[in-house]
């Protein structure tokens, strides 16, 4: 049987090590596809992924378009003036455009275009690869396209802070825009995948193929109780909105458990702190037990030791991996509404809150009783390990370019 040719389309890559949760869930894909598929990977060719291109996982054969480098004077002048252009325009108006250093290169390459034309499927994935369905459909009319939706950007904008009226203007512009993008964007896309039942109605019809991240190998040891009154929070704490959580928690939450339970340890795990995080854990210190660990390849180790996983996210949106994997490790999970929204199980959590105060309260009453809250961790980890295994991720994506 002849193996379709896919081309998948992201701006991102998986490869092995990725830090954060979009490039496993990438690096999950980009091994299915390779296995099963004749694939080409088409993605921006900024210095970021010309260094992830070396590293295991990603596919062989992968196109790095746009940022072109060795070219003479003047391509090198205008290479510049279309990065400042795209820079300037996304800070300025449209944080979700789709990078025009890649459009461009993708005009400009025969290499990436005939792969284009010779698609069955086009597989794009985030909202910034999306926006070129249009463009792609013109290149090959008769291909599938599917497009996988890791959040829905009109909500993650509207959940920006909006403290001024000029922040004020601009997130709320940013959020309609995007929101009338996204309604056309999902009118021309053979198929619409989304990682929960609610950004599946937040987009709106037609009807949408949900897609569980593949976060469970389905061999995850049952969680038992720990050494160490361990508070974990794992996430990539480049990304803006996770900074924002880890400063809240440690100006907002953990002098309240500190209080309550001095000999408690708050473990913040996961790469890319700011320079003002690494401040502000340096003074948390002071009054408190907090360890910054940075990036862990491995989490098994970190989850096996935590007595409970704090989610403390307030902005942004789709589903947090990083949630769903403290479900699968069969760890109590304490989150806010942002944390917990669109992980459709029942009787999950130890709590979910935005109140400092209440979380702080969830996280002793786990820290003081952890048997109390193991039976409801032994079967969260049972429904999570199912619904976000491997295999059935794999059926779903198979059931996508079959149609």
């Amino acid at each position: 049987m002849t193996r379709p040719r896919v081309v998948l389309v992201s701006m991102y890559v998986g490869h092995e090590g990725v830090p954060h949760a979009g490039g496993r869930y990438l690096l999950e894909l980009q091994r299915l596809l390779e296995s099963e598929t004749d694939l080409t990977m088409l993605t921006v060719g900024n210095r970021l992924n010309h260094e992830s291109v070396a590293r295991a996982g990603v596919p062989d054969r992968t196109l790095l378009l746009g940022h072109d480098r060795g070219r003479g004077p003047v391509s090198r002048l205008v290479n510049r003036l279309v990065f400042t252009v795209d820079d300037r325009w996304r800070r300025r108006r449209d944080p979700g455009s789709p990078s025009l250093p890649f459009v461009l290169g993708l005009l400009r390459s025969p290499e990436a275009r005939a792969a284009v034309r010779a698609a069955d499927v086009i597989d794009l994935q985030y909202s910034e690869s999306i926006r070129l369905v249009r463009l792609l459909r013109r290149l090959n009319p008769r291909a599938r396209i599917t497009g996988t939706f890791h959040d829905v950007m009109s909500q993650s904008f509207s959940r920006e802070p909006q403290d001024t009226p000029a922040a004020a203007r601009y997130w709320q512009g940013a959020a309609r825009r995007s929101s009338r993008h996204e309604r056309t964007m999902v009118a021309r896309l053979d198929e619409v995948l989304v990682f929960s039942r609610k950004d599946a109605e937040l987009l709106g019809s037609p009807a949408h193929t949900v897609v569980h991240p593949p976060l469970s190998d389905g061999r995850e040891r049952r969680h038992e109780p720990p050494v160490r009154p361990v508070v974990l929070v794992v996430s990539y704490l480049a990304r803006d909105e996770n900074d924002k959580a880890a400063r809240w928690t440690l100006d907002h939450v953990w002098p309240l458990v500190s209080a309550r339970r001095p000999d408690a340890v708050l473990r913040l795990v996961g790469g890319g702190a700011t320079t003002g995080l690494r401040e502000r854990v340096a003074a948390a210190r002071v009054s408190g037990r907090v360890e910054l660990a940075g990036f862990v390849e491995n989490l098994d180790a970190e989850y096996d030791a935590a007595a409970v996983a704090l989610v403390p996210v307030l902005q942004g949106a789709g589903v947090k991996f990083k949630t769903v994997e403290a479900l699968c490790h069969g760890v109590p999970v304490v989150t806010t509404t942002v944390g917990a929204e669109g992980i459709d199980g029942e009787d999950l959590w130890a709590a979910v809150t935005d109140d400092p105060s209440a979380l702080a309260d969830a996280l002793v009453a786990v820290l003081d009783d952890p048997g109390a809250a193991r039976a409801r961790a032994d079967r969260a980890q049972a429904w999570a390990q199912h619904t976000y295994g491997r295999e059935r991720f794999a059926a779903t994506i198979r059931r996508t370019w079959l149609r």
